[in-house]
């Protein structure tokens, strides 16, 4: 065993006890890794970020299985050629994701409770943003949505950044504390990755 799986299996384990900051390591680590393949599968602009916010989703609603895991690196990218055959299933291009899945993963596990336990949390996800007062929830889904900057959103709005950056700080809080008083804790990174990862 490497360093590296030694290293990620010991983030694993502290993730599966619900370490947000392992999980926030992870998350850094492994966005450039897969974006790029992400993009070469699905060959299309734009859906990226969704795919990654999805994939580490279910990486977290999972994450009790994780200590079962022996070889992050090929489990984390068995996740992502699953979720990058769901999406093209969605687009309706069954031809081209049955190749890329047979070609780049023999054996993907059934993610079906994940993918329950994913619904339900982006059903909650979507309750709390319509919660959200109504320029609150502009900004949050031009962020979310449209993938506009900070910048972007204030020029956009004729609002100054500091007001939009506060903006989403407060949506965030809020969504979070929405999904608590659910049952369900996501790491905020999950919520704003976006923002946080890439503004």
């Amino acid at each position: 065993m490497n360093n590296d799986t030694i290293n990620e299996t010991a983030l694993f384990l502290q993730i599966a006890q619900g370490d947000e900051v392992a999980f926030e390591t992870l998350f850094h680590l492994y966005v450039p890794k897969i974006k790029p393949v992400i993009a070469r599968v699905i060959q299309v602009e734009g859906p990226e970020k969704d795919i990654i916010q999805e994939i580490f989703l279910g990486i977290w609603l999972g994450r009790e299985k994780l200590t079962d895991v022996i070889v992050p690196h090929n489990w984390i990218f068995k996740m992502v050629y699953h979720r990058c055959y769901s999406w093209l299933q969605k687009q309706g291009v069954r031809n081209k994701a049955s190749q890329v899945i047979t070609r780049e993963s023999s054996d993907h596990s059934n993610l079906t409770e994940e993918n329950i336990a994913f619904s339900e949390t982006s059903r909650l996800i979507k309750q709390a943003i319509h919660q959200l007062p109504p320029q609150a929830q502009k900004i949050y889904l031009l962020s979310r949505e449209k993938g506009l900057k900070i910048a972007a959103i204030a020029d956009q709005l004729q609002l100054s950044q500091q007001t939009v950056k506060n903006s989403l700080v407060r949506s965030l809080k809020s969504i979070r504390e929405y999904l608590i008083s659910k049952g369900v804790t996501l790491p905020l990174i999950l919520l704003g990755w976006d923002i946080l990862f890439f503004s």
